[in-house]
């Protein structure tokens, strides 16, 4: 099964996606999923995902991990069989936590990083209508669904702090981002090549002077605007109004969470 995007993926569903390191998530569902990045190095036979309970009622879950490539600046996700789940099925009880393993079955060839993503949907229980309760009040109730990245390296690719191992920061691999501003059927749009061989994760873009880093002229986009795999080029629209900046002019954005912003050069 292989499919573009979200549209398939989002009838019914009320969605969450994140895309942070540090966090845990949790919605109107009362669940809480942490941590949201994640990541299986070389030497790492999986990770861990927990799943947390905070409501009064039990919470029944499934979880699935999907192959995550980008193509004509959309997001295609396709079954896999590189990734196992375990268990792939799960109901928590109030107040209770479960253990999700994700288990790398394949290795990723050494000096790249494979991207997939891990897909958590609330199973809805049986409901009885009492008298009070209409068929249009039922049929409001909302399925929430997790959307978080999962990122497999090969040797020789790290991106992550770990506790267990003292690295040096200026080795971590890094992509390597160009920018530039098109015109699709008369609209500004962002593009942004990764010509790296690990992903970026882009946030909090904004235009400034050449050589200022720190000091803002305009911004692009306040918060998380979305991701850029290996190899890969995506684009964003702009404001209506958004002209080309001159040539003093630079494009800064966080690549990660906590971290300070860098420059991504003009591309053409």
């Amino acid at each position: 099964m292989i499919f573009s995007g979200l549209r398939c993926l989002l009838c019914g569903l009320a969605l969450v996606a994140a895309g942070g390191a540090v966090f845990t998530v949790s919605a109107a569902s009362s669940v809480l999923v942490w941590p949201v990045y994640q990541v299986i190095e070389a030497d790492q036979n999986g990770s861990a995902l927990w799943l947390e309970n905070r409501g009064a009622a039990p919470v029944s879950l499934q979880v699935r991990v999907f192959a995550w490539k980008q193509h004509d600046f959309n997001e295609i996700y396709a079954d896999q069989n590189d990734v196992a789940i375990s268990p792939p099925f799960a109901t928590v009880a109030p107040g209770q936590r479960q253990l999700i393993r994700l288990i790398r079955n394949a290795p990723v060839a050494a000096g790249s990083e494979q991207a997939y993503r891990i897909i958590i949907d609330e199973v809805p229980s049986p409901q009885t209508p009492s008298p009070a309760e209409n068929k249009a009040t039922v049929g409001l109730q909302l399925q929430m669904r997790y959307l978080l990245p999962l990122f497999v390296d090969g040797e020789g690719i790290w991106t992550n702090e770990r506790s267990d191992i003292k690295r040096d920061s200026a080795t971590a691999s890094q992509p390597h981002l160009t920018w530039s501003l098109q015109n699709v059927a008369g609209k500004p749009y962002l593009q942004v090549r990764n010509n790296g061989k690990v992903h970026a994760r882009l946030s909090n873009l904004f235009w400034s002077a050449k050589g200022e880093v720190k000091q803002a002229v305009k911004t692009v986009t306040p918060g998380f605007l979305g991701y850029v795999l290996p190899g890969q080029v995506m684009r964003w629209p702009l404001p209506p109004t958004t002209t080309m900046p001159g040539s003093a002019s630079q494009l800064n954005a966080q690549i990660a969470d906590n971290s300070p912003p860098i420059v991504i050069d003009r591309g053409e």
